[in-house]
């Protein structure tokens, strides 16, 4: 897929991390219903900002998503509809007349380091984007506008953009930091453009009821360790799971935290757990391996299911006996995660997992062994494995620990 990487229609709505080429996994979902006329419904349990959505929508299949983080649930829920765009234009331009209008200073939004990470300038203007977006009636179309304003926030903050996680930028950065509102105004314009085209290709394929999909999509803000303890017998589970503890690898809670401090989280659904933004770390706490309690007990456990895991561990513990943990606690949630997620599936489901082999105190962590063997003692079956060259990475070969990922596995296994 080298060259072929490009983000079109809702894929290009957000910029988030460690995204999958869309394409791709078009293919992989192509080749699953070539093999198997039964698969109707997708599910994937960290659906992140919906890649595997956007696929299975324009294949006409119902989804259902899981996903941790509430930002995540914002990108999915705009992805599936409805796609108004009469609409969406006069209300686009009613929003840019609200916010020429105010010229209020008042700033609405406070919370504990506001000022570390927002020059007092674009906290006056990010409150005006605010209040304009909150006086929009209807809820689908703020939902958009809320999206938007996500990305201009994190274009406008004092956290530098080369890096997840949160690190103040230099005064000469600061310097740099673009306009709020011409920020917001770019993005709207973009992302309505991104709405059409994904508009267009559904209509073309037939599968919009006026301006509504017409197969069932759910997104659901879930712990993927716990689930939904239902049984929804889902056809065909594709997914990308987090490739280590969040903490140490991609830190989605510390990329959302500033937006969401600034969004109305009812807007995104009613069901969002608010104390998942007590503290900026907590989102990345709570997902996997984000507790290193019971660790010895965790890698116990893991040793009699995954001897992949044992040999990783050992490896390890020679180096840095306190990293172990880190992969015992990872490990142990993902465990959870594979058995919640089986629960959802019919038999005889195919899976696909889109995986990375990370580094733990440079000794190569192998998440696709360790991953089947997993399944495998869960009664599931090998299939098959591919191998692929990383190549859009936006992260550097290496950091100052290791050489980083620049190769990815797609490991198929079924139920």
């Amino acid at each position: 897929f080298k060259g072929r990487s490009k983000r079109h229609h809702c894929h290009a709505l957000i910029q988030y991390p460690a995204m999958m080429v869309p394409q791709m996994q078009g293919v992989l979902i192509d080749s699953i219903l070539s093999v198997d006329e039964n698969v109707s419904t997708i599910f994937d349990p960290f659906v992140g900002s919906g890649t595997i959505l956007g696929e299975a929508m324009t294949r006409g299949l119902n989804f259902t998503g899981y996903d941790i983080n509430p930002l995540a649930i914002l990108a999915c829920e705009i992805k599936k509809g409805p796609f108004y765009l009469t609409a969406l234009t006069k209300k686009v331009a009613d929003l840019f007349f609200r916010l020429d209008k105010d010229k209020s200073k008042a700033k609405d939004v406070c919370f504990e380091g506001i000022d570390k990470w927002f020059e007092n300038s674009v906290q006056i203007d990010l409150n005006r984007i605010r209040r304009a977006i909150q006086l929009e009636k209807s809820k689908w179309a703020r939902k958009i506008f809320w999206l938007a304003f996500s990305s201009t926030i994190r274009l406008t903050c004092n956290s530098r953009s080369s890096t997840y996680k949160l690190h103040v930028k230099s005064e000469e950065q600061k310097e740099k930091i673009p306009c709020p509102k011409l920020t917001f105004r770019k993005i709207i314009s973009k992302n309505i453009q991104s709405i059409k085209e994904q508009k267009e290709l559904l209509n073309k394929k037939n599968y919009l009821n006026k301006s509504s999909y017409k197969g069932v999509v759910s997104i659901c803000n879930v712990d993927t360790k716990n689930g939904r303890k239902r049984k929804g017998k889902y056809d065909l589970l594709i997914s990308s799971p987090p490739y280590g503890d969040n903490a140490t690898t991609v830190t989605y809670g510390q990329f959302s935290y500033l937006s969401l401090m600034w969004l109305d989280l009812n807007d995104i659904t009613e069901k969002i757990n608010s104390s998942l933004l007590d503290k900026k770390n907590t989102i990345d706490s709570c997902s996997l391996g984000g507790s290193l309690r019971d660790s010895k007990m965790k890698r116990e456990l893991l040793s009699e299911i995954s001897p992949s895991f044992e040999l990783c561990a050992r490896k390890i513990k020679k180096l840095c006996p306190e990293n172990v943990k880190k992969l015992a606690s990872f490990t142990f949630d993902l465990d959870l995660s594979m058995a919640s997620s089986l629960e959802e599936l019919r038999d005889n489901a195919y899976m696909v997992w889109t995986l990375g082999n990370r580094r733990i105190s440079n000794v190569e962590v192998p998440l696709d062994k360790i991953l089947r063997e997993i399944l495998e003692s869960k009664d599931c079956k090998y299939v098959y494995q591919l191998e692929r060259t990383i190549h859009s990475k936006k992260m550097p070969s290496r950091n100052k620990v290791a050489s980083t990922m620049g190769t990815e596995s797609v490991l198929i296994m079924r139920k």
